[in-house]
């Protein structure tokens, strides 16, 4: 299309009266900014520039994040990847992210998600095996250079059958500023 959307799939339908295309099955779509997401059974509403799936589907960037979800809708002029339910990202360092709603802009390369854990890469974080290093909260902002968490909780500690960590930080805003590789912690 004119944005550069690429649909590649071995069976579609157009419907001209009502302007959308449906895919069968496997379905490959490379977007414009660079992302390629492969789905099934995927519409393209043209009038509206929307793209939407109920099927699992992967989403990925040029960095080679991951982004695993059950359904999307990705609105084409506004730039914006969205999902609920269970939501699964593997980032290029081995983190994994899991949330219940997600909202990717693809042009800004940022990131809004609620209900958020993290299960971060032991050896990239540079703690021992015995370590899960992992927060909890209650939504998260991903941009270039940052990441802010609201009513967070993090702790390094190994997870145990069900009981809570020996020790854990909590705080009301948890900014972790990617380039100064620090963490800031507040109330």
């Amino acid at each position: 299309d004119e944005h550069d959307n690429i649909i590649k799939t071995d069976k579609a339908t157009y419907d001209k009266l009502n302007e959308l295309i449906k895919t069968f099955n496997k379905t490959e779509i490379e977007i414009g900014e660079g992302y390629k997401l492969v789905t099934k059974n995927a519409y393209y509403d043209v009038t509206n520039k929307m793209l939407s799936s109920n099927e699992f589907s992967t989403f990925t960037d040029m960095d080679k994040n991951i982004v695993e979800v059950n359904m999307f809708n990705y609105q084409i002029e506004n730039n914006l990847f969205s999902s609920i339910g269970k939501i699964k990202i593997k980032d290029s360092s081995n983190n994994k992210y899991f949330f219940k709603e997600l909202h990717v802009d693809t042009k800004k390369e940022e990131m809004i998600g609620s209900d958020v854990s993290v299960v971060f890469d032991q050896e990239n974080f540079g703690v021992s095996k015995e370590s899960d290093p992992r927060f909890v909260a209650n939504d998260i902002f991903i941009s270039q250079n940052k990441s802010n968490l609201s009513k967070g909780v993090f702790t390094v500690c190994k997870k145990r059958d069900d009981k809570c960590p020996p020790w854990s930080l909590k705080a009301k805003k948890i900014s972790h500023d990617k380039a100064k590789k620090t963490i800031y912690y507040k109330h």
